[in-house]
């Protein structure tokens, strides 16, 4: 290639990579953390390598992305973006492979029309957006690829390191990486000519085993334990025609009619003489590879799954480059105003459809419904299957504090663990809890909402947030409720019970009161609660009105003998002078603002629940 076109690819590939970077930076914040980030974060979190190797051993992966993602966390901090760059990282690195996959199997044209359709490929961006390591699979596939024809054109150290290293660490990354050693197997039998260099080849492609061996035996022990725990491989899809239709959908997009033929046509190669077109099967070293590439994983996944459940559509990222070479050879094989058409056809489609895109669960939004009313002596139940790991981290996230120091109880795990003994350890920890928190996603009849009842509990709370429109994901609030009550306003509530928290407010503190009401008659009319402060001259510092629980408990649907809580948050100024003062509490109708009298000796109009002081000095 001379020097001249060689800088104009460059400039191609330049371009290319950026469009894939914009792509995949663009809305990566959007969506939560779900279930499969959160076991990233948590298999990932050490915190040494050795523990992060132990923790994989007792999954089901391998451990190089979890161990490269525990430094990448320790050098980037671990934001939802932060962590999911690591991802995004590999898929770039995989765009730029694909130029040269497919410029030394075939041409630059085809190298960046690769290049180009991995860029667009939705699939990719969509997995380059996860904290997983999908897009790191894909890439050490094609890696291995690269350095495979290389030592098979150029028998030299540098290939061989290379080969072996890229294919050694795609086997650590992910099991699936074997389906590339096959390939690999299959098509050095078929070409690898005299015996001496099949001999040489086979000798190098043992060494990756090699390499492999001492996991191996750890590759064995998960599978023994794989399907005893349901938590591990319940994501899998059964082979139907409609899990068909959804990886076709992700590999070949919903136009797959135009990029399956162009595929075919990236088979063979094209030649225009005279204006006639003339179609070669050879060379077929370079086209069958991609063949194996494409189906051999497609046909063992599917074979494997009809008794071991292995199919999810993102494992079928492993083919993404291959098809992608493909595509571009196809398009290359085109006339020029052909491939022009079909490029600026596909360039448009790419950038105006999505073909695959998971819409996560809302834990972000989950675990702020539980934060900006936790007091965190209360315990917190995730029963939400295996998402409780988003949340866990979410909640972390939010308060900046390790999930690990923090009362959240994963109720799957604990079953899991405890099996028999789940709700005798259950009660045990909760014996001594006047409240709880409980995140649920499932039955509403299930029987661990009848059993909290049973405990004494009473549910004082509830949010809900949707996922996908129909899916509701509730989070309670529950109370035991006291017999004895602390104040009465007026003859139609009780306060039963209230926490401020922190517990010596400072200047610029947020003063969170929660409260648990109980009525005493049916309010025909939606009261308001007033949280406020006042300094020792009895001038109003900051308060917070408004229906209990930020709205979601009208009054005027409470009952004789209803428990409801309500929670009020009061930023306190950052200039406060020091000296005296007081949190009250009122409760009024604001048809005419008058409060409630407050029972006593002396009827008032507020309840003084805390008086506190700022000091002058340190």
């Amino acid at each position: 290639m001379r020097l001249k076109n060689r800088g104009a690819w460059a400039v191609t590939l330049a371009l290319i990579l950026l469009l894939a970077a914009l792509l995949r930076l663009w809305n990566i914040n959007k969506e939560s953390f779900w279930a499969d980030e959160g076991w990233s974060m948590l298999l990932s979190k050490g915190p040494t390598l050795p523990d992060v190797v132990q923790a994989m051993a007792n999954d089901q992966h391998p451990p190089l992305y979890f161990a490269l993602l525990h430094y990448w966390i320790d050098l980037t901090g671990n934001s939802e973006v932060t962590t999911r760059l690591l991802s995004t990282f590999w898929s770039l690195v995989g765009v730029a492979l694909a130029y040269r996959i497919g410029t030394e199997l075939f041409s630059p044209g085809a190298g960046a029309a690769a290049a180009l359709m991995l860029a667009l490929a939705d699939n990719d961006t969509m997995l380059a957006q996860e904290a997983r390591h999908y897009t790191q699979m894909a890439t050490l596939a094609a890696l291995s690829t690269l350095f495979y024809f290389r030592y098979f054109r150029l028998a030299s150290r540098r290939n061989g390191v290379g080969w072996l290293l890229s294919s050694s660490a795609l086997m650590y990354t992910h099991y699936l990486g074997v389906f590339i050693l096959l390939v690999q197997l299959i098509h050095m039998a078929i070409f690898a000519r005299p015996l001496r260099r099949l001999g040489d080849m086979l000798f190098r492609w043992l060494a990756v085993g090699l390499s492999w061996l001492p996991w191996g035996f750890v590759f064995i022990e998960q599978s023994l334990v794989r399907y005893t725990r349901p938590r591990l491989y319940q994501s899998t899809m059964p082979n139907t025609p409609e899990t068909f239709a959804l990886v076709r959908g992700d590999l070949l997009g919903a136009h797959f009619g135009l990029t399956f033929g162009l595929l075919l046509l990236g088979l063979v190669y094209v030649c225009y003489r005279d204006g006639r077109m003339r179609l070669n099967w050879r060379p077929a070293r370079p086209t069958l590879y991609l063949a194996l590439w494409f189906a051999v994983p497609i046909v063992s996944i599917v074979a494997i799954n009809t008794r071991y459940g292995i199919l999810t559509p993102r494992n079928f990222l492993l083919i993404t480059p291959a098809i992608a070479v493909l595509i571009g050879h196809g398009l290359m094989n085109l006339d020029r105003p052909a491939r022009t058409f079909l490029l600026a056809v596909l360039v448009v489609v790419g950038l105006t459809t999505t073909d695959a895109y998971f819409i996560k669960p809302p834990w972000r939004q989950v675990a702020l419904d539980i934060v900006n009313y936790w007091d965190r002596r209360e315990p917190v139940l995730m029963d939400v299957w295996v998402d409780d790991l988003a949340l866990r981290y979410h909640i972390g996230r939010d308060l900046h504090a390790d999930p690990a120091s923090l009362p959240l109880l994963s109720m799957p795990e604990w079953r899991e663990q405890y099996r028999e003994a789940f709700y005798a350890y259950l009660l045990q920890t909760l014996s001594d809890k006047d409240s709880l928190w409980l995140a649920y996603w499932g039955d509403p009849q299930a029987t661990l909402i009848g059993w909290l009842a049973q405990q004494g509990f009473t549910r004082t709370g509830t949010q809900m947030e949707t996922h996908l429109g129909t899916n509701q994901i509730f989070v309670y609030r529950y109370d035991r409720v006291p017999g004895n009550s602390i104040v009465r306003f007026g003859d139609l509530f009780e306060l039963k019970r209230y926490q401020i928290e922190p517990e010596n407010p400072q200047p610029g503190d947020v003063v969170r009161t929660n409260l648990l009401w109980q009525a005493l008659q049916h309010p025909a009319l939606g009261y308001s609660v007033s949280v406020f402060v006042l300094n020792s001259s009895g001038q109003l510092v900051t308060q917070h009105d408004a229906p209990p629980f930020e709205g979601r408990s009208p009054t005027d649907q409470w009952q004789p003998g209803d428990a409801r809580f309500d929670s009020h948050r009061l930023v306190l100024p950052s200039d406060l002078p020091p000296g005296q003062y007081q949190i009250g509490l009122k409760v009024y109708w604001y048809g005419d603002g008058k409060p409630l009298p407050v029972n006593g000796e002396r009827p008032a109009e507020y309840f003084v629940l805390k008086v506190f002081t700022i000091s002058g000095g340190k």
